[in-house]
């Protein structure tokens, strides 16, 4: 793997660009949005709970929209989905469409979908006790006749009688991150990816403003096994106390709590950044790896080797990188991945990386690495663009088979990132055999259908592979930045499942390439306009008031 971090104004266009660089380059050195939206959440809280708005709204959808190779052709399935996260299929071809319930005001719900016409009707609704407000369901599997459930940090299967028998408890899902989606290996056990609770092993303000550390406050991440400490502790305001005083807090401890040199905490198997795996009936649960950021799609390829998306470190927190880009890693077991002191197998305080104004804090946290050397990406995708779901082809009529494909959610600027251009919304192929990533369903127009002039697909958040061969994307729907639900909201009955399917003739490598507008860099540019010619037109006033 031979990459560079791209840089964060990447994707400007002439003046546009140009003019909004500079102020992007200031704004590196400002403290971070999430920690000045945690410190001014905290006293706004009463009022943000009081808040409850059902956001809902239509929306368009035009297949041709969506550009594929030459001999495929893309199809609306199915829509009006609240928050639909992941999908998976029974022996008898049904379709279960898995809805979140994450940042919603519609509670989490397992939709069965008959691909054929596109029907669906309800066939889980979660209780109201287990639905956690600043969690997710994040996906299910089929697996001898049960469906398998994962809520947020339990695993779950659906019994006949439509009850929850939980099966693997008190995984460490209550963070920025859950447990994820589970699948079933070649050996018959049930593998899934555990997300980390912070960006990089430390508790910080912007934890409260994604909501979990006020509900939370004495979690934090947990190694795989017993870690030193160098001790380094971070200063940041009191958010779960009195905002305007501050605390200091280090690396696998919880909020407000300062580490020693030399401290060691203890690692477990139920651990963050992993993945893990268990028997069918949630015995012998096991460390796979760790030392990943969040492990969210895992997939085992036609020969049996297992591969995962990770989501790479947000420009937040008072220990960051900026750069990052998103990764794709084939699973050694044992193996330990290198987070929270390496991204993509780098030390964040590797000059790669940049001098000290790309990011903050990126001295080590660990005084002693479980591997000097850990693994790099098997490829790369570009930073912020949410690698979520993947699934292998293994279909000689589809074509690329061995492949992987990988659904990219896209960004979430400007809470996690700083990008000009929008980063992700599409559908990628990684040819296995030359380590490439190669486009494969992309919007005419790069970015999201509600913030451009198309109406293709809003957030690809799964692909999975039915058993009619054809190739289904599970489209997450609108989300939209917000302070009432800790940054984002999601917009109700606005996401859908979407096939792809191949037609007769040859087949191509890749569909035709996408128009890419700088809209980040468009509407920052008219949002300081706007704020210019509103202090303008205040001034004006005033001086003809004093007339």
């Amino acid at each position: 793997m031979d990459h560079q971090p791209e840089h964060l104004e990447q994707g400007g266009a002439g003046g546009v660009g140009a003019s909004v660089t500079g102020v992007l380059r200031r704004l590196r050195h400002a403290p971070m949005m999430d920690t000045v939206l945690g410190a001014q959440y905290a006293p706004l809280l009463p009022l943000t709970l009081r808040t409850h708005l059902h956001r809902w709204r239509p929306r368009r959808y035009r297949p041709d929209h969506v550009l594929v190779p030459e001999g495929y052709t893309v199809e609306l399935v199915a829509k009006g989905f609240n928050e639909p996260v992941h999908c998976c299929f029974d022996d008898q071809g049904n379709c279960y469409v898995i809805e979140c319930g994450h940042k919603i005001e519609a509670k989490p719900r397992v939709l069965k979908v008959d691909v054929r016409t596109g029907e669906w009707e309800v066939f889980f609704d979660l209780p109201g006790d287990r639905w956690n407000i600043t969690g997710a369901v994040t996906g299910a599997c089929w697996h001898d006749g049960h469906l398998y459930l994962m809520n947020t940090d339990t695993l779950s299967r659906i019994t006949p009688d439509k009850g929850l028998e939980d099966l693997v408890t008190d995984l460490p899902g209550k963070g920025d991150h859950q447990s994820n989606y589970p699948v079933v290996g070649p050996d018959g056990k049930i593998y899934f990816g555990q997300g980390t609770h912070t960006n990089t092993a430390v508790v910080g303000a912007d934890n409260y403003a994604y909501e979990w550390l006020r509900h939370f406050p004495q979690e934090h991440d947990v190694p795989g096994q017993d870690v030193v400490l160098t001790g380094r502790n971070y200063e940041m305001p009191d958010v779960i106390g009195n905002p305007a005083t501050t605390v200091r807090t280090g690396a696998y401890v919880p909020f407000g709590t300062e580490t020693t040199p030399g401290q060691v905490i203890e690692g477990n198997v139920r651990c963050n950044g992993s993945v893990l795996r268990c028997n069918p009936d949630g015995s012998d649960l096991e460390l796979v790896a760790w030392g990943l950021r969040n492990p969210y799609g895992i997939a085992f390829t036609p020969d049996g080797r297992l591969f995962a998306t990770e989501h790479g470190i947000d420009e937040r927190n008072n220990r960051h990188i900026i750069g990052d880009l998103e990764d794709f890693y084939e699973i050694t077991e044992g193996a330990w991945y290198g987070w929270p002191d390496f991204a993509s197998g780098i030390r964040l305080d590797d000059p790669y990386w940049g001098g000290p104004d790309r990011g903050r804090g990126r001295e080590p946290v660990l005084a002693e690495h479980p591997d000097p050397n850990p693994p790099k990406p098997f490829v790369s995708f570009a930073q912020h663009s949410g690698p979520n779901g993947v699934d292998f082809s293994r279909d000689t009529s589809f074509g690329f088979e061995g492949d992987a494909f990988v659904a990219l959610f896209g960004d979430l600027t400007p809470v996690t990132a700083r990008l000009t251009t929008p980063s992700g919304f599409k559908v990628v192929r990684v040819d296995m055999a030359t380590r490439e990533v190669v486009d494969f369903a992309v919007n005419k127009i790069n970015g999201p259908a509600s913030r451009l002039p198309h109406a293709g697909m809003e957030r690809p958040s799964h692909c999975q592979f039915g058993p009619d061969g054809n190739l289904y994307v599970v489209d997450f729907g609108e989300v939209s930045i917000a302070p009432e639900k800790g940054g984002i909201r999601v917009w109700e009955n606005t996401g859908a499942l979407w096939r792809i399917r191949r037609t007769d003739g040859l087949a191509g490598r890749q569909p035709p390439p996408a128009t890419v507008v700088p809209s980040y860099a468009i509407k920052a540019a008219l949002g300081a306009a706007g704020a210019v010619a509103g202090v303008v037109g205040g001034v004006t006033a005033w001086r003809r008031r004093r007339r």
